[in-house]
Parts: structure tokens; sequence; C-alpha cells
């Protein structure tokens, strides 16, 4: 593409000329269109404000860019030059000699401005206003830097992995073996001692030819210049030992850093987890949210209003219609060929004489439409009632069975009127919850899932408080020993000795024990390095990422946060150049169709693959910034792609970042209709979601949860968690708490890939009884690979498969059962991991996400 756009910061040194251009990191994605137009999306910030930079080339190398106006008036852009040469256009509107620096409209205010660039070319930018400031942005920077650094070291790869081991004790004691010997190289410095000309007593003087010309200038002084012996410390040797000593600080200061950074995480998540277990154990009643509830009953309402408000024919004469009153029954179609039908039972026709005549069921054929309003409602409610008024032919057929069938199809309909036990319950329900308060006392029941929910919080809480104390340690003792190695930079400046990079000549660090030990320590810190992929290049390449391209940090910050949940709370290890593969991603300037890499990701037991891609290139040329799928191993080696469920078709969950701090009206719902309907992310049944940082951006909340407000997993009927949106920010004041919504996000992913388990009756004492036999999953709460013993079968009351989950080290339990409806497979999670839709006020009552049934 001849256009290149990248956020610039400019400092000034006059109107047309910068003192200083920097770039940002990654370029400014521009889509272009079929008919050849170009579109791209910009950032407003509170506090500061990146310049939109324009760099044209090919035959758009000599073209000006004009921003068109309303009225069409036409402002040509300023052109200025980098560092390097580069030209590059920006929309600069006016000179402030008060603020000394250009002024720009597509920095105050949010909107759409179109730009003609040449005869045929069109730019048109969105820019975005973001309840943003630099320090906040930065944050996520911070945060992507730190927990790269700290999973490098902090969690098993490649062979370590399998070990269960880490790299970040054995890094501390690599830093603190060399910070000791290289101390020691200190302590006894080799010098060097070099002859140099100083003014010296007569009594002592070594006379030199400036001794002799001194003379003859000034006979009879008492000091002349002479040759002197001095001695200094500043050899190559001790340059490199200091150029050592500085490399090690730096990573014991980021490897801290990142520690630091990392506790205080989940010393946040230990305090909500355990203040969530105080809460559940407090908890007598339960605060209904009257939003949700109507927006619940509403949904009811809606779909049994569309049953009655259906447009019919009222044409026909009165003494033309009858009454059929009738409870609807479930779907019918004569020989899975046949036109749409339902069963129907009429609790007022004579029993005895359908049976004398024998007809055993009866079916009814409404319209089209009507019928598929009909079955709506009948997902809702199992005991929907019409009294349609009408007209039908009755007639009696046989089924190829020899069933007796009795058919009224339909000819004339007036007018439909609904009888549904549910919308009345739950309309009585909200009265008496008004009269409460909107609040009810728990059930005994749902006292017992309460106090399981409550139970593994403080496990969970316990586990991460020792976690946080484990990094915690890894912290201090990289503090004392980058203070240390601080120490001895200053004193290695105050002997005026310099530092290199550059290994000597010399044979001393062969000779001298305790330079070879020096040596020997650091090439075992370098060999780590080598072995995480965070040596010194890596951080200096870290360090020059630049926050000006708030929406590219933000994808990088969302990748290494999945990441994290992989690795640190489902137990994957990452292949063993996942670092390298990410940092060169995080800091490669170049175009945008050249950034695309995976990162596979695998677990022992059970044994399961993932991949991670990112930017990965979909069959239709769109690329969405990750895609996240799973395979499991066979015993016998091979692998069995569980990409493809058999249920709901899915083969993976793409996930696409938007960095908005705000939403207008429905541009959350109309941004993931365009990634699903236009862009077709969710090609080969893949689920589609949105991560992005506003809180509250769910309109019309339908869930009780905790969660309602900022993330839709799915799961209102007829969605069937095929598409949505999660919240996730580096809110630091919370801890990051929205990764809590990622976790379900994944899970979800996760437990419908699982295999169902294996289960065979045995004898006992009691009688005949299912135990579980074999099982391939672990848990989502703790990553803990469940046992045989942690699985119990059951059946629902209509004899479908169901199962227990507990897990032995958190305690969290998993019910994997049935719709009593649908037989679609539904998770019951508990309060914090489920990602179903649940009941406004009986929170544990899930409802399908398949056919709506629960309510």
């Amino acid at each position: 593409m001849d256009v290149l756009a990248h956020y610039l910061e400019i400092e000034w040194e006059s109107e047309s000329t910068p003192r200083k251009v920097v770039l940002s990191t990654h370029p400014i994605e521009i889509e272009k269109a079929l008919d050849g137009s170009m579109r791209a999306e910009v950032s407003i910030f509170r506090d500061f404000a990146p310049w939109l930079g324009i760099h044209l080339s090919g035959p758009l190398a000599h073209v000006e860019p004009v921003t068109l106006g309303a009225q069409g008036e036409r402002t040509p852009w300023l052109k200025i030059a980098d560092d390097q040469g580069r030209d590059w256009w920006i929309p600069a509107t006016g000179w402030s000699r008060k603020a000394g620096r250009h002024l720009a409209e597509m920095h105050r205010s949010f909107g759409t401005f179109d730009i003609e660039i040449g005869p045929r070319g069109r730019l048109v930018v969105d820019a975005v206003a973001l309840e943003l400031d630099r320090a906040h942005a930065q944050d996520y920077l911070d945060d992507f830097r730190d927990d790269l650094v700290w999973l490098a070291v902090g969690q098993p790869t490649g062979a370590a992995a399998q070990a269960g081991a880490d790299y970040s004790h054995v890094l501390v004691e690599a830093l603190a073996d060399f910070a000791q010997t290289a101390r020691r190289v200190l302590e006894r410095p080799a010098r060097e001692v070099r002859e140099a000309t100083a003014l010296v007593p007569t009594a002592k003087l070594r006379p030199s030819a400036d001794t002799f010309r001194a003379a003859m200038r000034r006979p009879g002084a008492r000091a002349y210049p002479g040759r002197v012996a001095i001695e200094s410390a500043n050899v190559p040797e001790n340059r490199y030992v200091r150029g050592m000593v500085e490399h090690c600080r730096r990573l014991a200061h980021s490897i801290a850093r990142a520690s630091d950074r990392y506790q205080g995480h989940l010393a946040a998540r230990a305090e909500r987890e355990k203040a969530r277990a105080e809460r559940l154990i407090d908890m007598d009643v339960v605060e209904v949210d009257q939003q949700v509830f109507d927006n619940q009953v509403g949904e009811i309402v809606q779909t049994m209003d569309a049953i009655e408000e259906w447009s019919a024919d009222p044409s026909e004469p009165d003494n033309a219609r009858r009454e059929f009153h009738f409870q609807v029954g479930d779907e019918f179609k004569e020989g899975n060929r046949g036109p749409r039908e339902m069963f129907y039972l009429n609790p007022s026709r004579d029993s005895d004489a359908d049976a004398r005549k024998g007809i055993q069921h009866s079916v009814a054929r409404l319209p089209g439409e009507l019928h598929d309003l009909v079955m709506a409602g009948r997902r809702i409610d199992r005991h929907l009632a019409l009294k349609v008024i009408g007209d039908a032919d009755v007639t009696t057929f046989k089924s190829k069975y020899g069933i007796g069938f009795r058919r009224a199809i339909f000819t004339h309909i007036a007018k439909v009127e609904i009888h549904s036990p549910v919308l009345q319950r739950r309309k009585a329900a909200r009265a008496s919850l008004e009269q409460n308060g909107w609040r009810r006392r728990l059930s005994i029941p749902e006292r017992k899932e309460i106090e399981l929910e409550a139970r593994t919080a403080r496990s969970r809480a316990a586990h991460l408080e020792q976690q946080a104390k484990l990094t915690e340690a890894v912290h201090d003792s990289l503090h004392l020993v980058e203070r240390d190695m601080g120490m001895q930079v200053a004193e290695w400046e105050k002997a005026g000795v310099g530092s290199t990079v550059m290994f000597p000549m010399g044979m001393r660090f062969v000779q001298n024990p305790i330079y070879a030990a020096a040596l020997a320590a650091f090439h075992r810190v370098s060999e780590l390095e080598r072995h995480v992929g965070i040596g010194g290049g890596a951080l200096d390449r870290l360090g020059s990422i630049n926050m000006l391209h708030a929406s590219a940090v933000y994808e990088r910050w969302c990748l290494i946060k999945i990441i994290d949940v992989l690795m640190a709370d489902f137990g994957f290890a990452p292949q063993g150049d996942w670092v390298e593969h990410v940092i060169a991603s995080a800091c490669r300037a170049a175009g945008h169709g050249d950034k695309g890499f995976s990162v596979e990701f695998r677990r022992a037991d059970p044994k399961m693959m993932a991949r991670l891609e990112i930017e990965p290139v979909l069959d239709n040329g769109r690329r969405p910034d990750f895609r996240l799928r799973f395979e499991m191993g066979r015993s016998d080696g091979s692998r069995k792609s569980i990409f493809q469920d058999a249920e709901n078709g899915a083969s993976g969950l793409v996930m696409d970042a938007k960095f908005r701090t705000r939403w207008q009206h429905d541009e959350l719902g109309e941004m993931l209709k365009l990634l699903v309907e236009t862009k077709k992310y969710g090609q080969d049944g893949c689920r589609v979601f949105i991560l992005q940082p506003a809180l509250g951006a769910i309109q019309d909340s339908t869930s009780p949860l905790a969660w309602g407000r900022d993330c839709d997993y799915g799961h209102r009927h007829p969605t069937r968690h095929a598409h949505g949106s999660i919240q996730l920010a580096a809110d630091l004041a919370r801890g990051g708490g929205s990764v809590t919504n990622l976790r379900r996000l994944i899970a979800m992913e996760l437990q419908d890939v699982f295999p169902e388990p294996e289960a065979e009756t045995i004898r006992g004492p009691r009688g005949d009884v299912e135990v579980c036999t074999a099982t391939s999953s672990f848990c989502i709460s703790c990553g803990t690979t469940h046992d045989v013993e942690d699985v119990t079968p059951g059946r629902t009351g209509r004899a479908n498969r169901k199962w227990y989950f507990g897990c032995g080290a958190c305690g969290a339990g998993t019910m994997h059962t049935r719709c009593f409806g649908c037989g679609t497979a539904i998770h019951k999670n508990g309060l914090q991991m489920t990602y179903h839709l649940t009941v406004a006020d009986q929170i544990s009552n899930v409802v399908c996400q398949q056919c709506g049934r629960g309510f």
C-alpha cells in the first residue's frame, strides 16, 4: 500500500520546522475497500495529542493530502520531515504563537474526517474520543512489559514444565552469585602501572626531556616535570566486569519490578476471593436486581405478545369462527419430511372416546409464522396454552408405525389468546419481590451451593496468597541484589573505571581465579537469559516500545493476558521461543500485513494442545487479532482435533480487541455485528468475541451475575454463546479484576471441547452403582486435573447423562448436565465462573442457551 499512517509525537522548533519527531511503534491500520477507498481509526486522549502522520510513496509520493469540509472547503496538510529524513503529512490547521505548536481539529473533536489523496484516492478517518490520559495509557504498556518478563521467568516452559519448576528462583540465585563474585573483583581489582609526566620535587626527580627544557626556562626551581608511575584500575578486564555488572543490574531491576507488579495482582486476587467468601458466608437473602428482573420478564412478555399480535385475517363472518382450547406440545413432523406441526393436548376431550377410536395423539398445523412464534413461546413455557378463534379441518390418520393421530389444520384464524403459567408466576414473583424490597431468603439447596462456593473462594485465596508470598520473596531478594550491584557500579565509577561490552584480549579471565569465577557466574546468568528469552537485547527492544498508538498497545496487553490465563490459570506450557515471538510482534514497526504468528501451548495431563494465533489470515483475507484453538491428544500419540463440536459447531474462539473507554448507544452491538456479518470472523464455526475496556457497556442487561453489565457471553437465546463481548482492562486500582472475565470466556471454550467422561455400572452392597472410569478434563478454577474419583455420574429427570466434577485441590464444583427440553449440554460452574444466563431471582437456575428454557 502506498499510504502508511503512524502516530507522531512532535516537538516544534518553528512553524515549519520540527525539533524532534517520534513515530509510534506500530502503524495505524488502514482498511481498503473493494472500491479503493480507505478507512482508518484514530484516538483522542484527554491530556496529550499525538499527530496523525501520513507517509506517501510510489505514485502518490508527490501528492498533497487535503481535508474536505462539510461545505466543500479544502484544507491542505502540512509536510514535515522526521529524524531519518522521511516526509510526513500532518493535518495542521493553524500555528499557535503562544503555545509554540500547531493546532489540529482532529485533536480536539471526535467524528469523521474525509481526506482526499490525489485525484482518485480517499481516506476516511474516524476520530474516537477516549476517557483516558497518558498515565493510564502507560499502565497498559508497563503491565504488558512486566507480565511478559514475569511469565518468562516465573512460569514453567519447555523442559522445566515437565518438572513443574520455574526460572525465577534459579535466576535469583544466579544473579546473587554473580553479584558476590563481582564484588570480590571490586575488592581486589587488577591494576596497571604506566609512566606519566608530573611535577616532582628535585630530590625525587627522575628526569626526562621535559625536565631539561623546564630547567632551562626556570633554573633553580624546587620542582620540575619528571617521570612518575601511576597505578590505575581502568584496565579492559575491569571495564568488562563493570559492563557485566550493569547488565545484570538491569536484568535484576526488570525481574524485580515484574515480580512486584505480579505479586500485587496475586495479592489483589487473594483479597477479592477472601472478601467474596465472607460475603457468601454472610448471605442470608438474595438482593434481586430490579432492572435485570424486568428485562428478563420483558423478554418473556415480548415473546408472548408476538403470538397474540400475530396478524390474522378477521374477514370471515363470526358464524364461521369456533374456539379451540389446547395446551401446546413439542414439534411434530410426519416422517421427518412433512409440514411443521405441533402436538397438542385438549384436557376437555373425552380420552375414552379417543381410545375407542384408536386416537393416541393430536397434532395441529398453524400458519408457518405463527407456528414459529408459538414454538418460541413453548421453549420458555412448557405449559403454554392457546385459545385460537377461527376454523380448522379436523381429520385422522395413522403413522407408519400404526399409531392413530388426530390432525387439526387451521384454515382461518381470527384471533389468538395465550395462557402462560410461567409469565403469571414471574409477574406474581415480581409483586412479591417489590413488596419485600427486592429481597428474598435463600432456599436450603441454594444455601448449600453458596457454602460450597465460599469454601472454594477461601481455598483459592489461600493458594493465591501462597503464590504472592513466593513472588514477594523473589522481589525482596532481587531488590537486595540490585542495590548491591548499584553500589558496585558507583564504586567502579569512583575508581575511574569505564564500561564496555567488548571482551578483552588478555588472559586475566583465564589465569586469575576471581575474574574466572565472575565470568563463569555471568555465563550462567546469560544461559538462563537465553532459555527464557529476556536477555539484554530483548529488554532493550521492550524499552523501545512507545504508547503513542494506544490501541496497538492494548492489543498486545490483551495478548499477554490471554497467555497469562493459559499458563497460570489453566496450566498450559508454551513453546520455548514464545517470548521472542511476542517481543518481535510488539516491537515491529513494519506494515500490517506481516505481523501474524502463532504460539503453541501444551498440557501433559490431560494431554492437550492450545494454539494461539495472532492476526491469523482467514479464508476471506480478514485478520482478527487472536484465534484460540484446542486439540486433544490420543493415547497412541496421535492428535484428535476437537475443534468441531457436534452440538454448536464451535471450532475455536476468535477475539478482537477494541480500545474504547466509552461506547455510544448501540455502538458495541453494531461493532459486533460488523465483525460477525460483514467481516465473517466466525467462519469455520468459530465463536467471535470483542475484548474492550469500558465498564457497563451492556445495555438492557439480562444476567444477574456480577459480570452482567460488563460482559455478554452470547447467553441470550438464540445466540448460543456464538458471539458477544467482554470487559477487559488494566484497572490496577481493582487489581486487574476484569481478567476473570477473560478466564470465564476461555473456560467456556474449554468446557465445550472437553470429551465426556466414561462410566460403568458396578454391583455394590446397596445395589448397582454407576462410577466414572475415565475422564480428560481439569478444574477451570485452578487448573488441577480431574481424577476419576473427582467425577460422579448421574441422570437427569429425563434420563439424560449428567456429571458432577469436584476439584480435590480448590474444592470447586461443576455440574455438566443437559437441558430438560432440548438436551443441550449445560455447565453449572457456580456464581463466579458460570457464563450461561441465569434467572434474576434464582441465580443458580441456568437458562438453556439453545432453546431458552429455564424460566
